[in-house]
């Protein structure tokens, strides 16, 4: 059986958007997943992970330190009319075809 995903070539910059909000939780964090190989999402993350380093709070407890640490930034967003960009590699083809009712990609 032949779908849209198997004529994907790898390379190819795939443009997806969320149509419909999936209501499993598995679900979101399969799309959140697919979401964080977006070269600008993965920078704000980067970004972000770099100034919780430097901004990192150490106290002590029990008279040892304790890394406070802060919680990570939701940067992929998993709601409907969402999009993003991302290269295609085979790999992810197993997650695409698992949430591809929930999304609309296109290979550009």
């Amino acid at each position: 059986m032949s779908t849209a995903i198997d004529s994907i070539k790898p390379g190819q910059i795939l443009t997806v958007t969320v149509t419909t909000e999936p209501r499993r939780e598995d679900d979101k964090q399969t799309i959140a997943r697919l979401m964080r190989q977006d070269p600008t999402i993965l920078k704000r993350l980067k970004g972000a992970q770099k100034h919780r380093a430097k901004t990192l709070v150490v106290r002590s407890r029990g008279k040892r330190p304790w890394a406070v640490r802060r919680r990570v930034a939701k940067v992929a967003r998993v709601e409907q009319g969402a999009e993003w960009s991302m290269p295609w590699t085979p790999l992810l083809a197993g997650d695409l075809r698992s949430v591809e009712k929930f999304l609309d990609f296109k290979a550009g």
